[in-house]
């Protein structure tokens, strides 16, 4: 077994999975037929604060542990009836591009209608950053493309495609290429970025433009993040859950380099981007890839950790996959939504107690008033 297989294990050393098999039908019952799950991945580079930005998604205040192979936290909104809840499970693919292979694990066909996808840049290494979202960009679209293959073979699936298809903002020219499933590019560590730019204007609108572009003609959000900006955290939180607890498209629209960007898909164009030099005009995609990757690679050098991880994926690192078997997420899965099911009974259960309490007092309140009001006659 590899290292990376033996690393892994350590993600499953809590649950007894015999026993988690044995309850899944027990969980699928318990769970409302009302209720609705959704499906958050997390990628992105090494140390730009995945953990971070998901704890602050889930509104926990922990501090961030160091990441396992593939890590899974829930998210849960009910509605304001309560008649609804959507669960959002959020998986997190640790380190940079050597575990890539996991989402084929994460992203599949039973839950494509229902996924989307989180990249994650480190803004305070601009050397790497354009690398880590056109890796990502290209890995999850051939993923998808895989997933779509296999859906169109079955009346279910073509369903399941229309129904991803009318969550993702319109492809409205030729210029958007559509990635396949909603997609989130974060710029992380913004406020870094900004003290090693030095206010520098060019640095700090090759970076937004390159990105904006990446991310337009991708059909993807772009949103930059940065410590204690609750306002930045906000419009990302407000992305994620319009396709995660099927809220609101997002009203905000910050273009403005020297800002923190908050662009949502479907709302930028080439014409407000502008185009890099010398193609004024241009609206052939494969030259503008490269125009924007030649003019952000003359003002960001790709970084040494950018030049070792293109050496390793040369040799197309492997990962063992049995380790990752998909029903071993699904274990996983069984086991956060047995525990959610198991709170929600309790706090039914507390809730009809405190309502039955209640009643019984205000029932003796009345028999007192009655009482007394008869030994007044």
């Amino acid at each position: 077994m590899s290292a990376t297989a033996a690393g892994v294990k350590d993600l499953f050393q809590r649950l007894d999975e015999q026993q988690a098999a044995e309850e899944r039908a027990g969980v699928a019952e318990a769970l409302s037929e009302s209720n609705v799950e959704s499906e958050v991945i997390v990628v992105g580079s090494k140390g730009s604060g995945k953990s971070s930005l998901i704890l602050g998604f889930v509104n926990k205040a922990d501090a961030p542990k160091p990441t396992t192979a593939l890590e899974y936290k829930y998210a849960r909104f009910s509605s304001k009836e309560g008649s609804r809840v959507i669960i959002a499970n959020i998986w997190e693919l640790a380190g940079d591009t050597q575990l890539a292979q996991l989402l084929d694990v994460v992203l599949s066909p039973p839950r494509l209608a229902r996924s989307q996808v989180v990249i994650v840049a480190d803004l305070s290494k601009p050397g790497d950053v354009l690398r880590t979202v056109t890796y990502w960009l290209d890995a999850v679209r051939a993923r998808v493309d895989a997933c779509t293959r296999e859906m169109r073979k079955t009346e279910l699936g073509q369903a399941a495609l229309r129904q991803l298809d009318a969550r993702l903002p319109p492809a409205a020219s030729a210029e958007v290429r559509r990635v396949g499933v909603p997609t989130l590019v974060v710029g992380a560590k913004f406020d870094e970025f900004e003290k090693q730019s030095q206010a520098s204007t060019e640095y700090l609108q090759v970076m937004a433009k390159t990105l904006r572009y990446f991310a337009h003609s991708n059909g993807a959000s772009l949103v930059y993040t940065r410590e204690k900006d609750k306002a930045l955290l906000g419009a990302m939180k407000r992305i994620i859950s319009q396709h995660a607890f099927e809220q609101e498209a997002s009203a905000a629209f910050q273009a403005e380099y020297t800002k923190g960007l908050v662009v949502p898909a479907g709302r930028d164009s080439l014409h407000q981007i502008g185009h890099p030099p010398g193609l004024d005009g241009v609206t052939d995609r494969d030259r503008l890839n490269d125009a924007w990757t030649r003019t952000f690679q003359g003002i960001f050098p790709p970084g040494a950790d950018a030049a070792r991880v293109d050496a390793r994926d040369k040799k197309k690192h492997v990962v063992d996959s049995d380790a990752y078997a998909e029903e071993a997420v699904d274990v996983l899965r069984i086991q956060k939504l047995k525990e959610l099911t198991q709170r929600a009974a309790r706090f039914k259960a507390e809730a009809a107690a405190e309502a039955s309490a209640a009643a019984a007092r205000a029932s003796a309140g009345a028999a007192a008033a009655g009482g007394g009001a008869g030994g007044a006659r």
